[in-house]
């Protein structure tokens, strides 16, 4: 029973994404054509990256090295006790692990569903981040630095890459 619907939800989004008709079909084969997008070797490093650099935050917070506390990240004396803090960027640094290994795992043995975890994490944060960037373009105006820009734009151009590779293995396992 898994087995079988495990196979219809991975042929209705090859239906989805694979079918050249409808407009995500169509923007994906546009923007996942260019030569530069879905390139394996950059999913590979950027999950080899990404897992070193977990690790090593993984590391970090079990050895009980926080970062100190800026005065922003409390409200009204209302704090997060340091324990649970830290469990639960230990475990969001735990499912970083797991994701940044599926990927290269996904682009190393050609099958695209070890993507999507990864994909649905980072598109969460992408549609986080342009909420919060319109909420603050309404309440306080356009204010924005430079290191913010480089670190959005980064984001979406490897959530683009691992996505037009999970595009192009899809519509090659056909």
């Amino acid at each position: 029973m898994a087995r079988r619907c495990k196979r219809s939800v991975l042929s209705n989004l090859k239906a989805l994404i694979g079918n050249k008709n409808t407009r995500l079909g169509q923007l994906a084969c546009t923007l996942c054509d260019h030569y530069i997008m879905g390139n394996s070797i950059y999913v590979i490093i950027l999950g080899l990256i990404g897992t070193v650099i977990t690790a090593f935050d993984i590391i970090r917070i079990i050895n009980c090295k926080l970062p100190v506390r800026s005065p922003s990240q409390t409200r009204n004396n209302e704090t997060v006790p340091l324990d649970v803090e830290r469990d639960l960027k230990l475990m969001t640094s735990i499912l970083g692990i797991e994701h940044y290994t599926l990927i290269m795992l996904g682009a190393i043995t050609e099958y695209p569903m070890l993507h999507t975890p990864w994909l649905l994490m980072q598109l969460c944060v992408i549609i986080v981040e342009v909420t919060v960037f319109c909420v603050k373009v309404f309440l306080d105006g356009l204010h924005i630095k430079r290191d913010e820009i480089l670190l959005s734009v980064l984001t979406v151009h490897n959530w683009l890459q691992v996505f037009c590779l999970f595009h192009r293995q899809a519509r090659q396992s056909r």
